[in-house]
């Protein structure tokens, strides 16, 4: 997988709150199919790649070390900052916002928001995955993200759901998110039916519309 980058999904037209169970589904068969391989993955408990929530609330995050230096990924693969060890904890402090990453028992990661943009600080649990794992959650998170563009597209008054081909790295949907990456091949989500990648397709009309990701293990998400 290059550098932190992969999945495979599948979908239907299911809508944003039954997709957001599918993805918690996966994440749950993720983490327990990853069992001890992935807490023996490395002597420092902070390296890894961790995943927690589920539909618009997924959190993806991966942790690297080279010698003394942490380098934190975040959704699926973009730096979130300079991190610091503090005690048992990696500090990431930007801007306006602190993110705090400490150890917990059975392979979790207590993640904690703090800063201006936050009256109290907001925590959640992440669990360890593997390489493929965190891959896939990938996956689910760009279909989530290609839903959300398609729903701003509507929004802003469009009729119909947009063709197939502004909807690609390249197309006009790409200009109003950002765009996902395949963490398989390293390069963005693109049709096709490779893992990691995504079929799209308009329905009724264009009233409508398929999208469909595709997972490590063949099996896809979405509808």
């Amino acid at each position: 997988m290059a550098d932190a980058r992969r999945i495979r999904v599948r979908r239907r037209r299911a809508p944003l709150v039954l997709l957001g169970v599918l993805v918690a589904a996966l994440l749950a068969a993720t983490i327990a199919a990853c069992g001890d391989s992935a807490s023996t993955s490395s002597a420092d408990p902070l390296v890894g790649f961790w995943v927690g929530g589920g539909g618009a609330q997924m959190t993806l995050v991966q942790i690297q070390k080279d010698g003394e230096t942490y380098t934190v990924l975040a959704n699926p693969d973009v730096p979130a900052g300079d991190a610091v060890k503090e005690g048992d904890s990696l500090i990431v402090d930007s801007h306006a916002v602190t993110m705090k990453f400490t150890p917990q028992p059975d392979d979790k990661l207590l993640m904690e928001f703090s800063g201006e943009m936050f009256k109290t600080p907001v925590s959640s649990s992440l669990s360890r995955t593997d390489e493929t794992g965190y891959a896939d959650a990938a996956t689910a998170y760009g279909l989530i993200a290609i839903r959300r563009g398609l729903a701003m597209w509507k929004a802003g008054g469009g009729k119909t759901y947009p063709p197939p081909k502004e909807v690609t790295s390249s197309g006009m949907l790409a200009q109003m998110i950002r765009w996902p990456v395949n963490l398989f091949t390293g390069q963005p989500m693109q049709p096709g039916e490779n893992k990691g990648d995504y079929t799209y397709s308009l329905l009724d009309g264009g009233k409508k519309y398929s999208l469909v990701a595709y997972l490590s293990d063949g099996s896809t998400m979405g509808k």
